[in-house]
């Protein structure tokens, strides 16, 4: 059996870079801090990896963007679900074009639960470790979760291996 395709979607940083106006950097490089490099660590051992940003929505790990100060935790609710349904229309499209078989989501109960209403339009098994695996009981042990090779897609022989299923596109 062959191993399913995974796609990884991590949640920006507020800790980035500090960039001179006008510069940009591959969006997996803007984020600076340790969370981010676990969660980075995680998503370039992915079949696919994203960044769902809260200035530029979802972009590929290399698309090259600039500095920003923006996080969904100081936008309005109304904004928040705006900008869920554009990342998820856009992921939708992703995980179409890619045939993935699952999309891991690991960040922020925020930026995870803004996407949580779309799930069942996306076309494959989607999976939020940090929210539902037993283990992962704080940032900590999130980071951990990410460290640990056993859990990278590329060492798994089926979804059910990576976490609990939220949902079966």
């Amino acid at each position: 059996m062959n191993r399913p395709r995974v796609c990884t979607v991590v949640s920006c940083g507020e800790s980035k870079q500090d960039l001179d106006a006008g510069e940009t950097v591959p969006a997996r490089e803007l984020y600076s801090s340790s969370v981010h490099t676990c969660k980075d660590r995680y998503g370039r051992h992915s079949d696919g990896y994203y960044i769902m940003s809260a200035e530029y929505g979802l972009v590929h790990h290399r698309t090259e963007i600039a500095e920003y100060d923006r996080t969904l935790d100081n936008m309005t609710d109304t904004r928040v679900r705006a900008w869920g349904r554009d990342v998820a229309d856009d992921l939708r499209d992703v995980l179409a074009e890619g045939d993935f078989d699952a999309v891991v989501l690991i960040g922020s109960e925020t930026y995870v639960g803004a996407l949580v209403p779309h799930f069942e339009r996306l076309p494959a098994d989607v999976l939020t470790p940090w929210q539902t695996s037993e283990f992962v009981t704080g940032v900590g042990r999130g980071m951990s979760w990410c460290n640990d090779e056993l859990n990278w897609p590329e060492n798994v022989s089926s979804v059910d291996e990576i976490g609990e299923v939220v949902s079966e596109g």
